[in-house]
């Protein structure tokens, strides 16, 4: 029995897509609940939901500085040592990302800037759940700083000692975070949203998250910025005969691992491949510890797509716009430019892994279609720009009658009136 259903018409592959997209709309009703008990009832909220979808009791929402030490206190020398090292590539790859603005002068005298400033305060939400996501905390804090964030708060869940994972709190103080919460889920979307007694509210939330979180960042984003919809992790593989079908089943469970709900898709135009791979996975499946949740994602959301030929299997990939790509054809390159995804991992020697770790770029990915519009978290996602404006007499006395004419033209008197009062101090 094939792990993955081979599918070959457009009826099946969008029925597919539907079912992507009623997993969000399902979360809707249960999140919007949670976010009015939170911004009517604040901290005394956050403790019961956190008892309720977490199992354990929490005095103190905020996570003290002696637990930030234990949990950097649990990281080996060498383990913070590899840490850093990643934080580096993050750090050297999202500093490149820094923009300059720039200013012009016009003949008549106008002086228009472009520039950018930092958010004041951002909220990152880390997953706790499954497993402890340590990655995240580089991947979202260090672009955060980078830009100059003045205040980075995050939010985890607590797990069974009541704190998050030592590991999470340990390199969160190896990054210098120190207003770290320990809730999660939709409540901790609501509190950085809405505030509390102990939460001050933030101007943007960042960070990816179950589909409750996303579903709480979706009905939030009216009132507080967002970066994007991260939901459960998604990977296409795109591939030729030329692939290791063996090195494709990994990938596809790299991310089936990650959650039931994740998307792992191969899409192809080669019929012994999709048989290869789907052999391979079962194989490597016996005996890999994160089997149920792996093999539950693959059974239940994921799919092979055997398309008539690339050009077929690269619209399909287009309408998945994937969070995660692996061309894996015989010219991978060749296909930049025709392919959209979130991030793109060229050639069987690159798995999805290099990036959720090493190369430099944010794993914080644009989920659900959505990188058709929306990139990877960056630099960009922690400033705001604005323009600046400057006239003088001398603008007013060459350009005055042009701007009164579009003003008139309008039929806006007041615009009009605001120019010709200038044009008079002039004379």
């Amino acid at each position: 029995m094939n792990i993955l259903p081979i599918i070959t018409s457009e009826t099946q592959f969008n029925e597919r897509l539907e079912r992507r997209q009623q997993a969000l709309d399902e979360t809707r009703t249960s999140v919007s609940d949670i976010l009015a008990r939170v911004k009517k009832e604040g901290d005394r909220a956050l403790r019961q939901l956190t008892e309720r979808f977490d199992g354990v009791r929490i005095d103190d929402l905020m996570v003290p500085d002696q637990q930030l030490e234990v949990g950097r206190g649990s990281l080996s020398g060498q383990m913070e040592t590899t840490i850093l090292a990643a934080a580096a590539n993050i750090r050297t790859f999202h500093e490149r990302q820094i923009p300059t603005g720039f200013a012009i002068t016009r003949k008549d005298g106008m002086e228009a800037a472009w520039r950018w400033r930092p958010i004041q305060r951002v909220g990152v939400y880390i997953p706790g759940g499954r497993y402890p996501l340590l990655s995240t905390i580089l991947m979202t804090v260090i672009p955060a700083q980078v830009a100059g964030v003045a205040e980075i708060v995050v939010c985890t869940p607590p797990g069974p000692s009541g704190y998050p994972a030592d590991a999470i709190l340990g390199i969160c103080a190896l990054l210098g975070i120190r207003e770290v919460y320990r809730i999660g889920g939709a409540q901790a979307i609501a509190a950085l949203a809405y505030g509390t007694e102990t939460i001050q509210a933030v101007d943007k939330i960042t960070g990816p998250g179950s589909i409750y979180v996303t579903s709480a960042k979706e009905a939030v984003s009216s009132q507080v910025g967002i970066d994007m919809l991260a939901g459960p992790s998604e990977v296409v593989v795109l591939a030729d005969s030329t692939a290791n079908p063996r090195w494709i089943a990994s990938d596809l469970i790299s991310q089936a691992e990650h959650d039931p709900l994740a998307w792992s898709v191969l899409v192809t135009d080669n019929h012994n491949l999709a048989q290869e791979v789907n052999r391979h996975l079962a194989e490597l499946l016996k005996d890999l510890t994160t089997r149920s949740i792996a093999e539950a994602s693959l059974k239940e959301h994921g799919f092979i797509f055997l398309g008539e030929n690339l050009a077929t299997c690269t619209a399909v990939t287009n309408r998945i716009a994937p969070e995660h790509l692996c061309l894996q054809t015989a010219r991978p390159e060749d296909m930049l430019e025709r392919v959209r995804a979130g991030a793109i991992f060229i050639g069987g020697e690159t798995p999805v892994a290099w990036g959720d770790y090493w190369a430099g770029p944010s794993h914080t990915l644009p989920t659900a279609g959505h990188a058709r519009f929306q990139g990877p978290l960056s630099v960009y996602d922690f400033l705001v720009p604005y323009s600046v404006i400057k006239a003088d007499a001398r603008t007013a006395r060459v350009s005055g009658d042009k701007v009164k004419a579009l003003a008139e033209l309008e039929g806006l008197a007041g615009h009009a009136l605001s120019i010709t009062l200038r044009e008079e101090n002039d004379d």
